[in-house]
């Protein structure tokens, strides 16, 4: 009876909301257009994406505001459904909200790390909201990086970045990026074990998956573009697996090579995702969401009155956002149809 009270109401929602999700002849129809204001035109005239674009003038969109359009709509959504829950569920919520402030909190502190002022950052944060544990008019108030991070000493971040903020200038902001990130996955961690044993179970398994491929992509990109030693890559990887055993990705860091790295994987629950975009870095993000995307939608058909409906929805309706985004950004620059398939994640 809990889970019929807790969850009836919000799978009823979402079953409402995903008949308004792009359907592949839509997707079909957006890829035919001729031109990047004609799939404006389209996502305006023909799908549920219209109310969103409804007071905006499509001739003034320039570059990336769609995708902030689309992301706040998102973002908004999210907030709506926090309010379903209560207690350590919609501390649940909040947690998985994280990632996206967390995006937001990297803009900034790129833009402190470069000296931008506040006016030239602030059009392109996406995720201010009731969720947020970070006044971002605060700390886009910061004259520099380092009064930045003091400006984040109540928050989940600061224990995990006020050291490495020290070292940016000789080391750039990737550690202090992984350590951020790092946060979302302890807090996380925390929160579940307050939860049923069925939803620990489903955000083990979705969380772990994630956990596994952003390992393995770190892992590669750790190696090949900043040179790290093993122990480093090793030390920054996330504890949260779910496939692969702490075993296997101390394996991979310890590779003397890229070959070596890709044999290994090869052998790995994963080898489809990394295999298929060898020598083609551009190509793994878009191969990890396909991956994950067939698992949303293995909960999305089940319907079970549990927290998976819900998690599904919102990681499907982010992927579709980015879809849109890729799209008719690529109409702006004339990509044929054959080519911005590579980009996207949608099976027309």
């Amino acid at each position: 009876m809990g889970s019929v009270l807790k969850y009836g109401a919000v799978n009823t929602k979402v079953k409402a909301l995903q008949g308004k999700m792009l359907r592949k002849n839509q997707y079909a129809q957006l890829m035919e257009c001729s031109s990047y204001y004609e799939a404006l035109r389209y996502l305006k005239e023909n799908t549920s994406y219209g109310e969103v674009l409804l007071n905006h003038d499509l001739e003034k969109l320039h570059r990336g505001q769609l995708e902030l359009i689309l992301k706040k709509h998102y973002a908004n959504y999210f907030y709506k459904f926090s309010h379903y829950f209560r207690g350590d569920y919609k501390e649940l919520i909040n947690i998985f909200y994280m990632r996206f402030e967390i995006e937001d909190l990297k803009v900034i502190i790129r833009g402190k790390f470069i000296g931008r002022e506040k006016e030239e950052i602030f059009p392109y944060l996406t995720y201010e909201s009731p969720l947020n544990n970070i006044d971002y008019q605060e700390l886009l108030s910061a004259k520099d990086l380092v009064t930045l991070v003091e400006k984040l000493k109540d928050t989940h971040y600061y224990n995990h970045i006020q050291n490495l903020v020290l070292s940016v200038d000789e080391e750039g902001l990737f550690r202090l990026e992984m350590a951020l990130d790092f946060v979302y996955f302890s807090s996380l961690r925390k929160v579940i074990k307050n939860l049923t044993k069925e939803d620990r179970r489903i955000i083990e398994e979705i969380n772990g998956i994630y956990a596994d491929l952003l390992n393995i992509q770190w892992i590669y990109r750790g190696f090949k573009y900043y040179k790290l030693k093993a122990e480093e890559l090793y030390n920054y990887t996330i504890y949260d697996g779910y496939k692969l055993k702490r075993e296997e990705l101390k394996k991979l860091c310890y590779i003397n090579s890229l070959d070596e790295f890709y044999d290994i994987v090869g052998h790995l629950p994963y080898k489809e995702v990394f295999t298929n975009s060898k020598d083609r870095d551009y190509l793994v993000e878009k191969e990890i969401l396909s991956y994950t995307k067939k698992n949303y939608e293995k909960y999305k058909k089940l319907n079970d009155l549990n927290i998976s409906v819900l998690i599904a929805y919102l990681e499907l309706f982010l992927i579709e956002v980015r879809d849109i985004t890729s799209i008719v950004e690529n109409k702006r620059y004339n990509i044929q149809k054959r080519d911005s398939m590579s980009y996207i994640i949608a099976t027309l």
